[in-house]
């Protein structure tokens, strides 16, 4: 079976592609109505079939996305059933008909997937990719307004029923756009299953706007042969998706941590800031000009998204220049920084400082061992231990190598044994896997110093915890040593 996998999408597309040209051709060549609507109805009753055929030879690892998916396209499916039949029996295609329950349902049923796959391919990324598709939304949903909505809104020959049935496609064709912007702009996997997905929106969309925008000509929509086959494209690449062997690992988690800063990004918030504008410089040229307080308050609205994002931007840039890059915890910069300003405050405010100097016992041997890769698995696991075994107001860093520091604030040197000794067990209680199938014993040595507000100074507390993990090590390691309390005098704090 796995030899026929990867050739299935190919010969799904060349399905695709003749169904779209006899589609297309057909119509322009005159030919009966179920002569080119058939090859259509083809590709609209295969698709939710192929998904699920998709799902069945890849196996993703969590299919539920592809479900949603295959459950908003068989609706899809229904709906043009109903309204091919409907046009076929008894010529009638005044909106609303039966069929836009389906379809209405389906634009819901995919939105979900697609989100579903976005959350999943980019976590903690939902703020600031939504800020960023709703720039694109605000300006892209003005010209939505302007071109589509506003005159079917307006049309006082169309009855309530028809308006709003009307004016939700192309809301619901933006809602599709907003999610194709952000899942480009996402980061994850750049894999033919994502270009195929992404084709699926863009093409939809283009066939959605050009049926409504030759509805508002006067156009006849339901015999309009060249979005008929971009609609047959746009089905087929959906399909497409889920059959390529690429959508097994279509949503693995990026473990991008923030999204940048990046040209392209940036561009397209330029250029959809810079839509409104222009759109109204387009239509005062024309002689109708764009109402002013919609304008002004979508510009107003979009510069203050857009100075969110840049300060959201500035604000993940500073985070990344503080963290370490391996096991996310603060680097050595950082706490530096940090320890400085913290003597300082504890100076003005009287409460006793500790730290604490964490050495991972012959890390050395475990990288000669079994590699580096396990070494980097040691490091990330002993980082989140520390991490979450910890006080609040503690800040764990990675000092150098397999060294680890942690600032305690408002803490006394009787505390201070029984903080270092759970650090210490953090790491040895409990087994390390090196790799998949082993599990290694580690270790750590401690080193612990103390000292009162008064006193507390960066440079005599790192001397007197790095004296007492040398005790540590020297000891036997595997064990937690506290320094006598600083009473050096501290330097000037400023």
């Amino acid at each position: 079976m796995d030899r026929f996998r990867p050739g299935a999408w190919r010969l799904w597309l060349a399905v695709v592609v003749t169904c779209a040209l006899l589609r297309t051709l057909g119509q322009l060549l005159g030919a009966p109505f179920l002569g080119y609507e058939i090859p259509y109805l083809i590709i609209t009753c295969s698709a939710p079939l192929m998904i699920l055929a998709g799902v069945r030879l890849h196996r993703p690892a969590r299919p539920g996305g592809w479900i949603t998916l295959a459950v908003g396209q068989a609706a899809y499916a229904a709906g043009d059933v109903i309204f091919s039949f409907d046009v076929w029996s008894t010529g009638n295609m005044a909106e609303p008909t039966p069929g836009d329950m389906f379809y209405l349902s389906s634009y819901v049923l995919t939105g979900a997937a697609v989100l579903t796959f976005i959350r999943r391919r980019t976590p903690g990324w939902n703020l600031a990719t939504a800020v960023d598709a709703l720039v694109v939304a605000l300006s892209s949903g003005l010209l939505t307004w302007v071109f589509l909505v506003e005159p079917v809104a307006s049309d006082s020959t169309l009855p309530m029923a028809a308006k709003l049935t009307e004016a939700s496609y192309p809301i619901l064709d933006l809602m599709l756009l907003i999610l194709a912007v952000r899942l480009v702009l996402g980061a994850g996997a750049r894999t033919p299953a994502l270009y195929l997905l992404f084709g699926y929106l863009g093409v939809m969309f283009a066939a959605d706007t050009g049926y409504a925008v030759v509805g508002l000509l006067g156009g006849e929509n339901t015999t309009e042969p060249f979005t008929g086959g971009l609609w047959v494209v746009s089905l087929g690449l959906i399909a497409a998706c889920a059959l390529h062997p690429s959508m097994r690992d279509f949503d693995t988690p990026s473990h991008t941590a923030t999204p940048d800063a990046t040209p392209a990004r940036l561009t397209v918030l330029t250029c959809a800031v810079l839509m409104v504008p222009g759109l109204q410089f387009v239509l005062h040229t024309i002689g109708k000009d764009l109402n002013v307080p919609l304008a002004s308050a979508a510009c107003t609205v979009m510069f203050l998204l857009v100075m969110a994002r840049m300060a959201g931007l500035v604000a993940a840039q500073r985070r990344a220049a503080d963290t370490d890059g391996l096991t996310g915890i603060s680097n050595r910069r950082h706490f530096e920084e940090t320890l400085a300003s913290e003597c300082r405050r504890a100076a003005r405010a009287g409460y006793g400082i500790g730290l604490l100097m964490i050495d991972i016992d012959h890390f050395k041997k475990i990288n000669d061992t079994y590699g580096h890769p396990a070494g980097d698995r040691v490091l990330s696991e002993v980082a989140r231990r520390l991490s979450s075994g910890n006080r609040a107001g503690l800040l764990l860093a990675r000092y150098g190598g397999e060294e680890f520091i942690a600032l305690i604030p408002h803490v006394g040197a009787g505390e201070l044994p029984a903080i270092a000794e759970r650090n210490r067990l953090a790491v040895a209680e409990l087994p390390f896997a090196a790799t998949d199938q082993t599990l290694i014993t580690v270790t750590a040595s401690v080193g612990a110093a103390s000292a009162p507000g008064h006193l507390a100074d960066p440079a005599e507390l790192l001397r007197a915890a790095d004296q007492a993990l040398y005790a540590a090590k020297a000891a036997g390691r595997n064990r937690a040593v506290v320094a006598p309390t600083v009473h050096t005098p501290a330097t000037a704090h400023g």
